[in-house]
């Protein structure tokens, strides 16, 4: 039976006899693949990691749409949305650097071809955070810090922490303006070098980012540097060549230590003997624990001084004549510590006179000499022999309390170890500065600064000028 129905159809079909099938009815479409724009993201250009929104239009309403990712050579849906009245559709997804695409599956019920993008890749940008300040601020003064996040993200908090080795930090917490820029006025309450470090903080998805800037504070007003005994850091001591050190360092300030020999001659010693600084065991044996003043000047001369440092040639006692002349035609002033005025007598009048003969002391003078001494009585008596220079008052200990009786004197010379921020206090309020010696130390020269101290002695005068201008 069915072998005839067979040959029954296949002689039809020969014959031409059979209907044709009817043409497809008014509305039917046929299966296509239809491409539509892309979305539109906002934030435009966003960071890696961030959340962004997708917004765009299929053509039909209440449909269905796919957000699809590549990863390894297949796509795969990671967000379904229903378009709405008009088609549109939203996505939320993290900004990355893989392709995406939009697909809305084919709907044979409604007559819908399949839809979708092409595929498309966002435009991720990498995030910038970069702090902007002066690299050398003075102490108390306002410093504005100007931060600035690329791309810029209104809103975004960020933290500004300054930290320094010798206290504790200070911490702000700052917002991005419109266009990603925040400011801070920051007054350094300490001297010396500070980091300023920047986080701007996860922001919609987007990582955290820091950036860092160093800033050298210096002390405001900033205090003198006097090159203790000449600058003896790496030259012999009180001699023509720590005093040449100190001048090359550009220090404000040389302070030596005036002693006599036993013919009248004023000379650079620290010591009461030569033991330490010279080679005098060598030369005079049975004197080497000697006084310096039992020396003439011609015995002295045939010493050689010691020291740091290899030296290139001989270096010779120095009188204060060399002194002057070393010092003659430069800005630098000389402090001079007139030594034990009991065993010299009158021989402060005799140091006056010659820095007078040199036109260091009297009208116009400018204060080109100061006068130390731990006698404080020899130091009353040079301020009556120069009422035109300063005198200073050098103290191993606390100075006492009240300072009043002493207002005659000009400067405080005290030991690191009883300055203190009383002492200047008290000591300004009697129209005195206090000097501090002698700091070799960073961290040191910082502190004391900061407390307001006029001057600092120290044997590095280099390094300390380092951190204080």
């Amino acid at each position: 039976m069915r072998l005839r129905q067979i040959a029954t159809i296949v002689t039809a079909l020969a014959a031409g006899s059979l209907p044709l099938l009817p043409p497809p009815a008014a509305g039917f479409v046929v299966a296509r693949t239809r491409i539509v724009a892309a979305p539109a993201v906002e934030p435009g250009r966003p960071i890696l990691g961030e959340r962004t929104v997708l917004r765009g239009r299929m053509p039909a309403a209440r449909r269905t749409a796919l957000l699809q990712r590549r990863r390894s050579n297949r796509w795969r849906t990671i967000a379904s949305d229903m378009t709405g009245a008009r088609g549109r559709y939203r996505f939320g997804v993290t900004a990355s650097r893989a392709p995406l695409r939009v697909v809305a599956p084919r709907r044979a019920a409604r007559g819908l071809p399949r839809a979708q993008t092409r595929a498309f890749r966002l435009a991720v940008r990498r995030q910038v955070v970069a702090v902007a300040a002066r690299t050398v601020a003075a102490r108390g003064r306002a410093v504005t810090v100007r931060t600035t996040i690329t791309p810029p993200r209104p809103g975004r908090r960020l933290t500004l922490v300054a930290t320094d080795a010798r206290g504790p930090r200070l911490r702000f917490t700052l917002r991005a303006g419109a266009r990603g820029v925040a400011r801070r006025t920051v007054r350094f309450p300490r001297s010396g070098p500070w980091l300023l470090r920047v986080r701007a903080h996860r922001h919609r998805g987007a990582a955290a980012v820091s950036a860092s800037r160093r800033v050298r504070v210096v002390p405001r007003p900033r205090p003198s540097v006097t090159a203790h005994r000449g600058g003896s850091a790496a030259t012999p001591e009180n001699t023509v060549p720590a005093i040449a050190s100190a001048l090359a360092s550009r220090a404000d300030a040389v302070e030596v230590d005036v002693r006599r020999s036993a013919d009248g001659v004023l000379l650079l010693a620290h010591d009461e003997t030569f033991g330490r600084t010279t080679n005098v065991a060598a030369v005079f044996p049975a004197r080497a624990s000697a006084p310096v003043g039992s020396f003439t000047w011609e015995e002295i001369r045939r010493l050689q001084a010691t020291g740091p440092g290899a030296q290139p040639a001989v270096v010779r006692i120095a009188s204060l004549e060399d002194l002057f002349r070393t010092t003659s035609g430069s800005a630098v002033r000389v402090v001079l510590d007139i030594k034990r005025p009991d065993l010299y007598p009158g021989i402060e009048h005799q140091v006056v006179a010659a820095a007078r003969r040199h036109g260091l002391v009297g009208a116009g003078a400018h204060d080109r000499v100061r006068f130390d001494s731990f006698d404080w009585a020899a130091a009353r008596r040079l301020r009556a022999a120069s009422p035109d220079a300063e005198v200073g008052l050098l103290s191993r200990n606390a100075p006492p309390t009240d300072l009043r009786p002493y207002a005659w004197a000009d400067v405080w010379a005290v030991h690191a170890r009883f300055v203190t921020s009383s002492l200047v206090a008290r000591a300004r309020r009697v129209g005195n500065t206090v000097d501090v010696w002698t700091v070799n130390e960073r961290a040191a020269a910082l502190h004391f600064a900061d407390l307001g101290v006029g001057g600092i002695i120290t044997d590095d005068p280099v390094t300390v000028l380092r951190l204080v201008r």
